[in-house]
């Protein structure tokens, strides 16, 4: 009878170590992002591996140096392409460095600690939050086990939570001193969710800024962030007897359905008859469907400066929680009134710098 073959055994960094001519050790770090090895050790132990098949086996590593090299990411509102966006850097930056995105989806209401509370038995090296709060004891737990917190484009009152930001309040500022430039008069906005503290900052330098300049009157209307709500909003500016004829919106998103309304039901002209300004700049903005000018917060310098501050903590666990921002530009296209002045194309873009 013929003897059946079991499974083979899988080959090991010892059989790497022997196949190239190597210390075991050496190949540990040809596989470890950020070691030290000569680049012609890492091509031969590269060589040695894809010979033989060879995978690190990343459990027994996570165990042996006590990082898992994954980072939780926790996001509430995927269909907004922004936040998608802010994944995807999130998840080539990480991938650039050896690691890797674990994605946990929460609630639409932004609370996150039901899903979240499964996150400390993966062993993550870090959670990013977008569009998400965690609770007072998740983020103990979290400190408890040495794991960094950054929260993007959400601010938060608990102690130890990182911040990264755009510019809320001088985006909010300066398209209201952008549409004032444009000849217009009565203003309006959408904003998010009315427990949404980075709609509510943009909400209140927009109105505020505009009080300032001598338009004390405003009318405002909630999206709650979601494109149903953002056209129920716009029907709302300008169903009034005297209706607005510039709209701020608090995300892209909500301008993209803004721009609908007002040109599929109300027969407006875009921008003769009225401005739509946004706040993001996804790459969706630039189509000519939307063509929309709006300020932009660029969500691969948040990524960026999100995992070097989970860098940092980790490898300082006593550094106090930071706050960044994040610098944006005024982008302008074609559905907002361009002023006669301020107005400068940098590297192939049309911005406004008063």
């Amino acid at each position: 009878m013929k003897r059946v073959k079991g499974p083979q055994r899988a080959p090991t960094e010892t059989d790497v170590a022997k196949l190239a001519g190597v210390s075991q050790s050496a190949v540990s770090r040809a596989f470890t992002p950020g070691a030290s090895v000569a680049k012609k050790t890492r091509e031969r132990i590269l060589e040695a591996a894809k010979t033989l098949g060879y995978q690190t086996n990343l459990m027994a590593r996570s165990l042996a140096t006590r990082r898992s090299n994954i980072v939780a990411l926790a996001i509430s509102n995927l269909e907004n392409p922004f936040y998608a966006q802010v994944a995807k850097e999130l998840s080539e930056r990480l991938r650039d460095t050896g690691r890797h995105i674990l994605l946990f989806t929460t609630s639409a209401d932004g609370t996150a600690d039901p899903e979240l509370e499964k996150v400390l038995s993966y062993q993550v090296d870090a959670l990013i939050l977008t569009a998400t709060i965690p609770s007072h004891g998740l983020t103990a737990q979290c400190q408890k086990n040495g794991i960094p917190i950054v929260q993007i484009n959400r601010e938060s009152k608990i102690s130890g939570i990182s911040t990264v930001r755009g510019e809320n309040q001088r985006a909010a500022e300066q398209v209201a001193e952008f549409l004032i430039a444009g000849g217009h008069k009565k203003f309006g906005l959408i904003g998010g969710a009315k427990g949404s503290n980075t709609s509510q900052i943009r909400q209140e330098a927009f109105v505020g800024h505009l009080k300032i300049l001598g338009f004390p009157s405003v009318k405002i209307a909630y999206g709650d962030y979601s494109f149903q709500g953002a056209a129920a909003a716009t029907r709302q500016l300008l169903d009034l007897d005297n209706p607005v004829d510039a709209i701020f919106c608090a995300s892209d998103y909500m301008a993209f359905a803004a721009l609908d309304v007002v040109k599929r039901e109300f027969g407006l002209r875009v921008p003769e008859d009225i401005s739509i300004v946004g706040v993001d700049d996804v790459p969706e903005a630039s189509h000519s469907a939307y063509d929309l000018t709006t300020y932009s917060q660029p969500a691969a310098s948040l990524a960026e400066e999100a995992i070097k501050i989970i860098d940092q903590q980790i490898a300082h666990p006593g550094r106090r929680a930071q706050r960044r921002e994040v610098r944006g530009q005024l982008i302008l296209r074609g559905s907002a009134r361009l002023p006669n002045h301020s107005v400068f194309t940098i590297a192939g873009k049309k911005i406004w710098q008063p």
